[in-house]
């Protein structure tokens, strides 16, 4: 999930020392969320902060010269040129450094052209208003679309894109996204559904874990009802099996193969199976946690003891090789094998990792 922060957000607590600004970037370093900041804020509040500073040294000579006038007296003090400088040099190392204590993206002025956005003005669509004010704000907006994916782009779930910002009014209509800006995102072939718009930092720190199970919830939708062209779930798993399964020797398999003297291998497998359970977790800002449960039809071949197999009457097995060699002999089954797969899948839908986590409720 890809959260973009407005400058009026910073402006509001210059230092971003709150309890939610701490929970922003906590969510930010444990990887559940990926921060923006748009370098057109990021130059809006280094001059916001400069003209605040430069307001209260004005206001406070302003006011040490009437105590002066007024007492007769020459206190000696003033707020300088310099301890300005020094105030914006400090601020603007300490905004560099919770840009990268906390993984935050600057993304650079859009390069849409003006012609566009002067349409956009005379238009009033937003975030344009009636009187033509929104230019800066028009600029996220366009750093925000940068973040959101085309149609013909399949991804896991929505929202792509959370923006949080006191001006939500400009950008909203009865709390959802304004239709002038879905009209936009569609005309421009992008996901109308990619982009939330929240108006304060607790409103969305309050709901940014009911925001991941939602993803979550969604993803896991679109597997059970194999929604996606070209992600097919179905064959990463098979691929997975043949590459991987097939030839491998299963460890606790007393349950599977009984008077086995040793682990069986696995020799063939049928792809004609399906995925019975699907069940979806994130992992982080990118990645969700695909738990696949099935059975699939397993040919495994195995050692048993000569003395067991011509005197045990419960085994249900093919016989291979009477005569593997003086002391066993090599046998087959067919069964149908429970198995449970994890897949960790990213935003991009790329399989980044994936295992057998157990096999018949036994195999760890």
């Amino acid at each position: 999930m890809k959260v973009v922060l407005d400058s009026n957000i910073i402006i509001a607590d210059f230092w971003m020392q709150s309890p939610n600004f701490k929970i922003l970037f906590e969510n930010s370093k444990k990887d559940e969320i990926e921060l923006f900041i748009p370098q057109v804020v990021v130059d809006e509040v280094l001059n916001k902060f400069n003209q605040r500073i430069e307001k209260f040294k004005s206001d406070i000579n302003g006011e040490l010269t009437k105590f002066e006038k007024l007492s007769d007296s020459i206190t000696g003090f003033s707020i300088t040129e310099d301890s300005i400088k020094k105030s914006n040099i400090k601020y603007r190392k300490h905004l560099d450094k919770i840009i990268k204590t906390n993984g935050i993206t600057i993304i650079d002025y859009p390069n849409t052209s003006h012609e566009f956005l002067a349409k956009k003005a005379m238009l009033s669509l937003k975030p344009f208003n009636a009187n033509e004010k929104g230019y800066r704000g028009c600029l996220i907006w366009e750093n925000i679309k940068s973040l959101v994916s085309s149609n013909d782009v399949e991804i896991p779930a929505t929202p792509e894109a959370v923006f949080i910002t006191n001006n939500y009014k400009d950008f909203t209509i009865e709390d959802k996204l304004h239709d002038d800006l879905i009209l936009e995102l569609d005309n421009q072939n992008l996901n109308s559904d990619s982009v939330i718009i929240y108006a304060s930092l607790k409103d969305f720190n309050d709901k940014v874990t009911k925001l991941s199970f939602s993803q979550a919830s969604i993803f896991e939708g679109k597997l059970k009802n194999n929604e996606f062209w070209d992600f097919k779930l179905k064959s990463i798993v098979d691929d997975y099996l043949f590459k991987h399964f097939i030839g491998s020797d299963i460890s606790n398999y007393h349950s599977i193969a009984p008077y086995a003297n040793d682990k069986p291998t696995v020799s063939a497998i049928s792809e004609d199976f399906k995925i019975d359970s699907i069940s979806v977790r994130k992992l982080n800002s990118k990645e969700y946690i695909v738990d696949v449960q099935f059975k699939v039809e397993t040919e495994i071949d195995y050692f048993i003891d000569k003395s067991d197999f011509w005197s045990a009457d419960d085994i249900d097995v093919s016989l291979v090789d009477s005569d593997w060699n003086d002391h066993v002999v090599m046998v087959s089954r067919m069964m149908d094998l429970p198995v449970e797969m994890t897949l960790i899948i990213n935003s991009n839908l790329e399989c980044t990792s994936i295992e057998i986590s157990k096999i018949d409720n036994s195999y760890e």
